[in-house]
């Protein structure tokens, strides 16, 4: 019987994720700077789209020694895997993913909500009776009473 890994592992084998394989590999081998603003990559028709995590990386990536280096990078991807879904990009647009950052946001605040523990609540009022005789420990109790009178 096959683990779990072996089968997500043949599952991203498979020729069907071929083309996000491609883009995920040729987004390793960009910069870290240009992985750490970008949000996502994908291709459409002949055209290579790179969505943006800011309006400053949109900015950057248009630089025209930035989208040069992004070409060669192409191409040199593409004399080492000629059987690339890539090869087809003729154009490469640059984008601001807002929306998919406005989600992830959400996401990680939800994420971080679901993490906090809630405030705790005492449900005792303090109304008891200390019937104990031996003063250390009835010490010992008047002293919990004031701590959940305090405590509410």
């Amino acid at each position: 019987m096959k683990s779990a890994k072996t089968i997500i592992e043949d599952i991203q084998r498979s020729p069907l994720y071929e083309k996000i394989r491609d883009l995920h590999d040729f987004y390793l081998l960009l910069s870290q700077t240009h992985q750490k603003i970008i949000a996502f990559i994908y291709q459409k028709d002949e055209i290579l789209f790179i969505a943006c995590k800011h309006n400053l990386g949109v900015q950057e990536l248009k630089r025209d020694s930035n989208i040069n280096n992004i070409k060669g990078l192409l191409k040199i991807f593409l004399s080492i895997k000629q059987t690339s879904s890539l090869r087809t990009i003729s154009d490469i647009k640059f984008f601001v993913a807002t929306k998919y950052m406005q989600n992830l946001a959400k996401k990680a605040q939800n994420l971080t909500k679901a993490n906090e523990l809630p405030p705790y609540v005492e449900k005792s009022e303090g109304k008891f009776q200390n019937r104990i005789e031996d003063p250390q420990i009835h010490a010992i109790f008047e002293e919990i009473r004031e701590l959940i009178i305090v405590s509410r």
